[in-house]
């Protein structure tokens, strides 16, 4: 029976080549793609954000609303914070993906 031997050596050169492939097989070095087909570069991560309809304002390439991580955070968020996205970092245009109890439309979209 033969025994395959990853590294010979120092120690050291051991555990950098153990470094270098873990990485590879991480998927790190390699670019994902998200359902639009558009393409991630280098660790970019995109986000999703909720907000209020009513409070969605589009002008001068920025997208201002009371942007919350998730939807419930959205339905309690009842002033408008004005935070900004810009509109190129946009993955998907703003969509109504609910209402709350109260009858607030809810708006998501995903962003860089």
């Amino acid at each position: 029976m033969k025994r395959w031997t990853l590294c010979l050596g120092s120690t050291s050169v051991c555990v950098a080549a153990c470094a270098v492939i873990g990485y590879l097989m991480s998927g790190a070095a390699v670019s994902q793609t998200v359902e639009s087909g558009q393409q991630l570069q280098g660790g970019q991560s995109p986000s999703l954000a909720f907000c209020q309809e009513r409070f969605l304002e589009k002008d001068d390439g920025l997208l201002r609303c009371n942007w919350a991580v998730n939807f419930n955070f959205a339905c309690f968020v009842s002033y408008p914070s004005n935070k900004v996205v810009q509109v190129g970092s946009l993955l998907s245009e703003p969509e109504v993906v609910g209402e709350c109890d109260n009858g607030e439309r809810i708006v998501k979209i995903l962003h860089y």
